[in-house]
C-alpha cells in the first residue's frame, strides 16, 4: 500500500483538476442551454461498434465512441469493423475503417470512412456513406478534450448531406478509474425525407473501473439522456484472457422511459491478440428480434504491442560503445526492463570500445545476475576487451572474444596529473583556501607532487577496488581469490591465451554467433536492438518512477551541453525544475536521483538538495550513485531517503574550497602592464591580476568554514548522523562505495536498477512499471543543433567559448572541428570541460568539487 502524507492530496488534486474546469463548464453550459436529452442509439451513428468501453476506448474506435480518448492512446492505431445488426433493431449495419495517430504537442487526430444501413425503417434503410474527422488535445497525462465532425452521403436517404458534431472530455485520475462526458449531435442536424425532423442532442456520462489493479478487467457504465426526454443506460465488461486476448460483452437499454419504443440489446465477443495485431468477432441480440441475432467482426493493427497469444520471443542485442553517464542509464533501464519482459528470452552484450569504468561494470554485473536469476541467459562477445568489460561479462552465461582480439585484464590503476610547477613556470599562481586535509582537489593546481594524505587516500581506494575485482572474478570463475589474482597478474591476453587460461569461453567471429546463441538460448530467436513498444496495462502512467539525472559537473544556472567535447554540465536551475515537475506530477509515484558527478558549485548543489527534500515530503526519493558521486555529488545524494552506490563508486569528499588563479606574474613576464583601481578595503579581491592579501585569505578561511558547516548540516539532516561523525569521515576524504557502505555514508550496494526497484517498493508501484528520465540531454550533435534538446542560454554561451578557444572561423558543425576534437586525448577533453564548468560557477561561490577524474579500467 502506498503511503503519502496528507499534504500530498491538495498538492496533487490542484495539479490534476486544474485543466478540467473550463471544458467541463463549457459542456455543462451546452447541456443547460437546451432542454436536451439523448438516447445511446441515434440516427447519426456510424456502423455498430463492438462492446468497448465508452469512458476509456483504447484504439482508433475512439474516433466515433469518444474523440477525447484519441489523445490518450499510446501509439497509432488502425481498426476495421463490419456489423450485421438484427433487422428490427435500432442499431446500424455496415462497415468502416478507423485510423488514429498522435501528432505533436499533445495533439492527436483520427479519421474514419465506411458505409451503413439504418435498421429502424428510415426511408427503406438504404446504404449511406459516412466519414469522420476528429481532433483531440492532451492537456496532461490523464486529461484530454476532443471533437469529431461526421458527414453522410446517400441519394434518396434521410441522412444525405447531414453533418453532425460530437465533443467529449476524458479524465483518468488513477490507474483504476476513468470517466468521460460525451456531448453528441451538438448542431441539432436535420434529417431529410418525406418529413423533416431534427435529431435530438445527446449527453452521456461514462465511468470505467478496473477493480483489481494487477488484473485489468474493465467495467464500464454509461447513462444518457436526450432532448426528446428519452433516457438510456449501458453496461460493458472486458476481461483479459492470458495468452489469448480478451472477451467482452455489453447490455444496453434504449428509451428506458417509453414502453412503446424501449429496446434492450446485448453484444458479446472475443478478441484474439497477437503482438501488434488482433482480430475478433461476436454476436448482437435485440429483444425486438430475439430469434434473429446479428454479428460483428473486427481487425486491428497498432504501434504498441499487447498481451495475448504467446508472442514472438527475441534476444535483446545491445552494443555498448562509448558508455557515458547517460549511456549507462539507458543501458541499465533497457536491461532492467528485459528482466521483467516475458518476450525477452536472453541478452547478447557486445562491448565495442565502451570505455566502461569499474563502477559501471559492477552495475552491468548486477543486471546480468538478475537476468540469469530470471532464467534468461546472457552471452557477451568482445572484439578486444578491457579489464572492466571482462569483469562485467564474467557473470554472463558464456563469453567469446574475436579470434584476432584479446583481453586487457591487468588490475585497477589510476593516474594523477599535477601541474603546480608548470603553472608557476608559466607565471600563474593558484591561490586556494580549503577545508580538510584530504581535500586534494586543489593539489593538482598547486603542488608538484601529491601530499602524503592524497597518497594514502588513493592507496586505500585501489586496495578496495582490487579486492572487489579479485573477489567477484573468483566467484564467477568458481575459484579462490589467489587463483583469480594469478589470472589478473598474467594479463593481458591474446584471444588464444584467454581461452587457454579460461578467462573467456571461446574465440568466435561475430558472424558466427548464431549457432552459439541458439545453443545457449535453447532455440533460434530473432535479435532486436531495443524493446518493442508495449501498450500500457493501466490508465494514465501513474505507476512510473521518475529518474532525475545529475551528471557531469554541477554549475549555476541552466544545463550546459557541448556535444562536440562530450561536455554535459548539470545546471542547478534545470535540475530543480525537473525535480519539482516530477514531485508535482500525480502520475509519478517515486523519484530516483541518479548522481554521476564530482560536484561543482556549492550554491547549485544546495539548491538541488533543497528541491529533493521538498519532493521527499510528497513521494519517496532514492539516490543512485554511479561512477562518481563526490563532494557536491554526495551533497545532493544525501537529501534522499536511501542511498545506493556501486562498490567502486568514488564518493564522500565532504569538503569545501574556494580560490582563484592569479596571472599577474605571467602578464609581467610578457611585458603586459595591468593597472587596477577600486574603492573599498577588499575591492578587486576576486581579480585574476593580483593575489589575495593576508587579511582576505583570513576572511575567506572564515567563509569556507561556514560553507563546510552547512555541508555537514545538510548531510546530518539527510543521513541522521552526528555532525562530529560526519566531520571525521569528511575533511575531503574520498571513499569507495564498499567502504562508504561500511561507514554509513550509503545504505546499500547496488546500481541504478536496484535503486529503481527500491523506489517502486517504497512507492507501492508495479515491479515492471515504466521509468521516466529527466531532464532531457542532447545525445548527439544532431539533437543539439536540430532538435534543441538541452539547449539553453548557458549551452549557447559554452558553444561560443569553445569556438573562441579554437578560432573565430570554427563552426559547431564543421567536420574538421569534429575530427580535431575527436583526436584530443580524453584527459585534454576533460580539462576543457572543467574549464567550461568553472566559467559557469557564479563569482563568489564556493566549490564542493572533486575536479580531477580517477579512472579505473
Amino acid at each position: 500500500m502506498r503511503t503519502r502524507s496528507a499534504a500530498w492530496y491538495p498538492f496533487a488534486m490542484r495539479t490534476a483538476f486544474a485543466p478540467v474546469a473550463l471544458p467541463v463548464a463549457l459542456l455543462a453550459a451546452l447541456a443547460i442551454a437546451s432542454p436536451a436529452r439523448a438516447q445511446l442509439a441515434r440516427p447519426t451513428a456510424g456502423p455498430e461498434l463492438p462492446p468497448i468501453s465508452l469512458a476509456a476506448p483504447d484504439d482508433a474506435l475512439a474516433v466515433d465512441a469518444n474523440p477525447a480518448a484519441l489523445a490518450l492512446l499510446p501509439s497509432w492505431s488502425a481498426v476495421g469493423v463490419a456489423a450485421l445488426a438484427p433487422t428490427a433493431s435500432a442499431t446500424a449495419s455496415g462497415g468502416a475503417a478507423y485510423y488514429a495517430m498522435p501528432l505533436f504537442f499533445g495533439l492527436s487526430f483520427g479519421v474514419s470512412a465506411g458505409t451503413r444501413a439504418q435498421g429502424d425503417g428510415l426511408d427503406g434503410a438504404r446504404l449511406v456513406g459516412t466519414g469522420s474527422f476528429a481532433l483531440a488535445l492532451r492537456l496532461s497525462s490523464s486529461f484530454a478534450i476532443g471533437m469529431v465532425t461526421r458527414g453522410f452521403t446517400g441519394p434518396r436517404t434521410p441522412l444525405d448531406g447531414t453533418m453532425t458534431v460530437d465533443a467529449s472530455i476524458s479524465f483518468r485520475p488513477s490507474p483504476l478509474l476513468a470517466f468521460s462526458l460525451l456531448a453528441r449531435d451538438l448542431g441539432g442536424p436535420t434529417l431529410q425525407g418525406v418529413a423533416l425532423r431534427d435529431v435530438p442532442r445527446s449527453f452521456a456520462l461514462a465511468v470505467a473501473l478496473r477493480p483489481v489493479r494487477e488484473w485489468p478487467a474493465t467495467l464500464d457504465v454509461t447513462a444518457a439522456v436526450d432532448t426528446d426526454g428519452h433516457v438510456a443506460a449501458r453496461g460493458a465488461l472486458s476481461v483479459p484472457i492470458s495468452h489469448l486476448g480478451s472477451v467482452y460483452a455489453s447490455a444496453e437499454v434504449d428509451h428506458a422511459d417509453a414502453d412503446a419504443t424501449r429496446e434492450v440489446r446485448g453484444m458479446a465477443g472475443l478478441v484474439v491478440q497477437w503482438d501488434h495485431l488482433a482480430t475478433g468477432g461476436g454476436v448482437i441480440a435485440s429483444d425486438h428480434r430475439p430469434g434473429d441475432p446479428g454479428a460483428f467482426m473486427t481487425v486491428r493493427a497498432e504501434g504498441a504491442a499487447r498481451d495475448g497469444l504467446p508472442e514472438p520471443r527475441y534476444v535483446l542485442d545491445l552494443e555498448l560503445a562509448g558508455t557515458t553517464e547517460r549511456g549507462i542509464v539507458a543501458t541499465s533501464v533497457a536491461l532492467e526492463r528485459a528482466v521483467h519482459d516475458d518476450r525477452v528470452v536472453g541478452v547478447l552484450l557486445r562491448p565495442r570500445g565502451s570505455g566502461l569504468g569499474l563502477a559501471y561494470a559492477q552495475e552491468l554485473r548486477m543486471l546480468i545476475d538478475a537476468l540469469r536469476a530470471a532464467h534468461k541467459p546472457v552471452v557477451c562477445h568482445f572484439e578486444s576487451a578491457t579489464g572492466s568489460e571482462l569483469y562485467a561479462c564474467a557473470a554472463a552465461t558464456r563469453t567469446f572474444v574475436d579470434p584476432a582480439g584479446g583481453v586487457r585484464l591487468m588490475g585497477p590503476s589510476t593516474d594523477s596529473i599535477l601541474i603546480g610547477d608548470a603553472l608557476r613556470e608559466l607565471g600563474v599562481r593558484a591561490d586556494f583556501v580549503r577545508i580538510g586535509r584530504y581535500k586534494s582537489a586543489v593539489e593538482q593546481l598547486v603542488n608538484a607532487r601529491s601530499s602524503d594524505d592524497a597518497h594514502e587516500e588513493r592507496r586505500v581506494l585501489l586496495d578496495d577496488f582490487a579486492a572487489r575485482l579479485r573477489g567477484d572474478l573468483a566467484r564467477s570463475w568458481h575459484g579462490d581469490d589467489a587463483r583469480a589474482q594469478a589470472r589478473i597478474d598474467a594479463g593481458p591476453y591474446t584471444a588464444e591465451e584467454a581461452v587457454r587460461a579460461h578467462v573467456v569461453d571461446g574465440a568466435l567471429d561475430e558472424q558466427d554467433l548464431d549457432d552459439a546463441l541458439e545453443e545457449t538460448m535453447g532455440g533460434r530467436y530473432p535479435r532486436y536492438a531495443q524493446r518493442p513498444e508495449q501498450a500500457p496495462r493501466e490508465w494514465t502512467t501513474a505507476s512510473r518512477v521518475g529518474v532525475v539525472v545529475v551528471d557531469g559537473d554541477i554549475v549555476d544556472g541552466d544545463n550546459v551541453d557541448v556535444p562536440l567535447l562530450e561536455v554535459h554540465l548539470t545546471g542547478g536551475h534545470t535540475a530543480v525544475a525537473a525535480i519539482d515537475a516530477l514531485a508535482a506530477d500525480p502520475t509519478v509515484g517515486a523519484i530516483v536521483v541518479r548522481v554521476d558527478s564530482p560536484g561543482g558549485s556549492a550554491l547549485a548543489a544546495d539548491q538541488i538538495w533543497r528541491a529533493l527534500r521538498r519532493a521527499g515530503r510528497h513521494k519517496p526519493v532514492v539516490a543512485s550513485m554511479g561512477a562518481t558521486a563526490a563532494s557536491g555529488g554526495y551533497y545532493v545524494a544525501s537529501a534522499a531517503r536511501e542511498i545506493w552506490a556501486d562498490p567502486s563508486t568514488l564518493t564522500g569528499s565532504i569538503g569545501i574550497f574556494y580560490g582563484k588563479v592569479d596571472v599577474q606574474p605571467l602578464a609581467h613576464r610578457l611585458g603586459v602592464t595591468i593597472e587596477s583601481d577600486g574603492r573599498g578595503l577588499h575591492a578587486g579581491a576576486e581579480s585574476y591580476y593580483r593575489p589575495f592579501t593576508a587579511e582576505e585569505r583570513g576572511l575567506l578561511a572564515d567563509k569556507v568554514r561556514i560553507w563546510y558547516r552547512q555541508f555537514l548540516g545538510r548531510v546530518h539532516e539527510g543521513r541522521g548522523m552526528a555532525p562530529t561523525r560526519i566531520d571525521a569521515l569528511g575533511r575531503g576524504r574520498v571513499w569507495s562505495g564498499d567502504r562508504a557502505r561500511a561507514l554509513g555514508l550509503v545504505d546499500h550496494l547496488g546500481g541504478l536498477a536496484s535503486a529503481i526497484a527500491e523506489a517502486r517498493r517504497l512507492g507501492g508501484l508495479r515491479e515492471d512499471c515504466d521509468v521516466l528520465v529527466r531532464p532531457e540531454r542532447p545525445s548527439s550533435l544532431l539533437d543539439y543543433v536540430v532538435r534543441g534538446v538541452g539547449r539553453g542560454s548557458a549551452s549557447a554561451a559554452a558553444d561560443e567559448e569553445i569556438r573562441g578557444a579554437l578560432g573565430e572561423g570554427a563552426q559547431a558543425g564543421d567536420a574538421g572541428l569534429g575530427a580535431l576534437l575527436d583526436a584530443l586525448p580524453p584527459a585534454t577533453r576533460r580539462a576543457l570541460g572543467t574549464a567550461v564548468a568553472m566559467r559557469h560557477v557564479a563569482e563568489g561561490s564556493a566549490f564542493a568539487w572533486m575536479p580531477y577524474l580517477m579512472e579505473v579500467r
